[in-house]
């Protein structure tokens, strides 16, 4: 059972958890943005010793099939190649950050961690680390000697769309409130929310400073009942990351649905819902 030390690093402990071993890496990265922008944020100024982890070329797979959504999930030969490429050392932790709110810094967490590596989300990002005085870099990391590395992804649970349609628990549509009533959808081809599924916007799950809330605050939030199981989605298995994130941070294991409402709305068999906790 993971706590908040298993999930979350914050400013202060992460110069001890580098000297430890722990390798950095600044996955920026936004949805719709120019292709390369979070690169060239990186090149900008990133953390010392950090290096780029390319979110669409290494944490997202290919698009060969619209219901497996907009991000599936890379393969574990996609993922190890990516990696090896970067020197990673699949025997010691990795830190991942990005932006205030951890967006595609979750996502990084949840893959890696399904891929059975030891990882670390830097809570409040390269924001609260440049606002605890820390310093940034610019330009390109240094050159590193690639590695080969085998992950075995599966360390953590998913689960398909037949298997989401019959889950005997709590199905958390993290999504905005007006997307998950079916009143708007600006990406996936119709609106509205898998049946059952009760809507927690992972808006809330961070505070103005984009730092994880308090355990009891996280609680109030999700208002989960109690020894029920749990599974998420989102909009396409990215912001889903960040309220599993907050689950494991209170010992939650939950389910993510990658495909999220993309992958379901674009199978014509699938029933849809509108409106509120129906």
């Amino acid at each position: 059972m993971s706590s908040r030390n298993d999930v979350l690093v914050n400013v202060n402990d992460l110069p001890d958890a580098v000297n430890a071993g722990a390798q950095l890496l600044d996955v920026r990265w936004r949805l719709g943005e120019t292709p390369g922008a979070g690169y060239a944020s990186y090149l900008e100024g990133h953390l010392p010793g950090a290096r780029f982890l390319d979110f669409e070329k290494v944490l997202s797979g290919p698009l060969d099939d619209p219901t497996l959504g907009r991000h599936p999930l890379p393969s574990a030969e996609q993922l190890s190649a990516g990696l090896g490429e970067l020197g990673i050392d699949p025997t010691r932790p990795i830190v991942v950050y990005d932006e205030p709110g951890s967006f595609a810094a979750a996502r990084a967490w949840w893959v890696l961690t399904w891929a059975g590596l030891n990882t670390w989300v830097l809570d409040g990002g390269i924001t609260a680390w440049t606002a605890a005085d820390g310093g940034l870099l610019p330009g390109p990391a240094a050159p590193v000697e690639p590695t080969q590395i085998s992950v075995t992804t599966g360390q953590l649970p998913t689960l398909s769309a037949d298997e989401i349609a019959g889950f005997d628990g709590v199905v958390m549509d993290v999504r905005a409130p007006e997307r998950y009533r079916g009143e708007v959808e600006p990406i996936d081809r119709i609106a509205g929310h898998i049946p059952g599924a009760v809507n927690r916007p992972v808006v809330g799950f961070w505070d103005e400073n984009g730092l994880m809330p308090a355990a009891d605050k996280l609680d109030e939030l999700l208002d989960l009942p109690a020894d029920r199981p749990v599974a998420v989605y989102c909009g396409s298995g990215v912001s889903a990351a960040q309220v599993l994130l907050a689950l494991a941070s209170l010992g939650i294991e939950a389910a993510l649905y990658p495909p999220s409402w993309s992958g379901w709305s674009a199978d014509p068999a699938r029933p849809v819902a509108v409106g509120e906790n129906s």
